[in-house]
């Protein structure tokens, strides 16, 4: 996961919306305190906060969609662990901040929908 661009929403308060890109996917993530740099490598999963309308999907084909020009993302990824709620979607992990249902397993991809990411530091 790499930093492809910084946008300050405040550098006094150390607030960024970051632009996140793994393989053929990309996501806007939101930074406090934000001390990182466009290059920069991403080694800890973002976490996917307020999440809802958890589905399992049978298409293969992932992706992350920013909607509008907000926090929120629509997310079809890859679950790859249970217990620490991970997912991937290309290359880029995601921290769940839910558990997921009885009927979800590793391996399966799940749709849905998030409130904002952040960076994870």
């Amino acid at each position: 996961m790499i930093v492809k661009w910084c946008e300050w929403i405040s550098k006094d308060a150390q607030e960024a919306l970051l632009t996140i890109s793994g393989d053929d996917v990309e996501c806007v993530a939101f930074s406090h305190p934000c001390n990182i740099q466009v290059g920069d490598s991403l080694h800890e999963p973002l976490l996917a906060i307020s999440i809802k309308g958890v589905v399992k999907e049978y298409s293969g084909a992932q992706f992350m969609r920013r909607l509008d020009d907000g926090f929120s993302h629509e997310i079809l990824a890859k679950v790859v662990d249970l217990k620490k709620r991970l997912v991937v979607a290309g290359s880029i992990a995601i921290e769940l901040d839910d558990v997921f249902s009885k009927d979800i397993d590793v391996g399966d991809c799940i749709r849905f929908f998030c409130g904002r990411l952040d960076v994870i530091s």
